[in-house]
């Protein structure tokens, strides 16, 4: 499985968890997620992107036109929130 690197690129009016922009967290290949020391990701938005998140891990193993490929940003749940960029490792 892919590993990606999660990265904070906007924050549109506010956020809630307090990110800013430049903070990251990665998906590892096994199955679990690494957090930089001293950091936190909110819950709402996590839950938003694991679907993908998951999805764009085997992206490798979709049909040519899924549009997972062409993906690479994510909003949280909060429409003035969280802009989240998503690149595999």
């Amino acid at each position: 499985m892919r590993e990606l690197k999660v990265e904070v690129v906007d924050v549109k009016e506010r956020c809630g968890a307090k990110h800013k922009v430049g903070d990251e967290f990665y998906i590892r290949g096994e199955g679990t997620m690494e957090i930089p020391s001293g950091k936190k990701i909110c819950i709402f938005a996590l839950n938003s992107l694991f679907p993908f998140l998951t999805t764009k891990q085997r992206e490798d193993e979709l049909p040519h036109d899924d549009w997972i490929a062409e993906t690479e940003t994510l909003t949280c749940p909060d429409p003035k929130g969280v802009v989240f960029k998503v690149t595999p490792l």
